[in-house]
């Protein structure tokens, strides 16, 4: 029993009693070779997709690097919220803190109420007696 090379490739030797090889058995068949069972990326569409995933590689490093900054971010919006409660807290000031004058400056940047500035005025005039 001799060996020969199959007459349709011409690459894989095939024993005498045998017309074809099984590779090209398997063409004949339609059946696709192992090679053509390789995945192209879902994402960019150019390279080969990596075994039990959908994405090459490359997409796969962008995929966790976003996600990675949208953990960041969620912490940092977290701890920015943190913040927010703290402005909110009031700080109990007494009257000798701020002088009236600055008092007086500060209503009028703020646009004050009148009735404050009235108050402070009846204020300088019982203190004036």
């Amino acid at each position: 029993m001799g060996f020969k090379k199959c007459p349709k490739c011409e690459l894989n030797y095939i024993r005498d009693d045998e017309q074809f090889c099984n590779v090209c058995k398997r063409g004949m068949k339609g059946e696709p070779d192992a090679d053509d069972s390789i995945a192209i990326c879902t994402e960019c569409g150019e390279n080969p997709a990596v075994r039990g995933s959908e994405l090459c590689a490359v997409c796969l490093r962008e995929v966790r690097r976003q996600e990675n900054l949208e953990k960041r971010a969620d912490e940092l919006n977290a701890s920015v919220d943190d913040m927010d409660d703290l402005d909110e807290l009031e700080v109990p000031l007494d009257d000798d803190d701020i002088p009236e004058m600055e008092l007086e400056e500060i209503d009028k940047e703020l646009g004050g109420d009148d009735d404050m500035a009235d108050e402070l005025e009846d204020e300088e005039e019982v203190e004036e007696d």
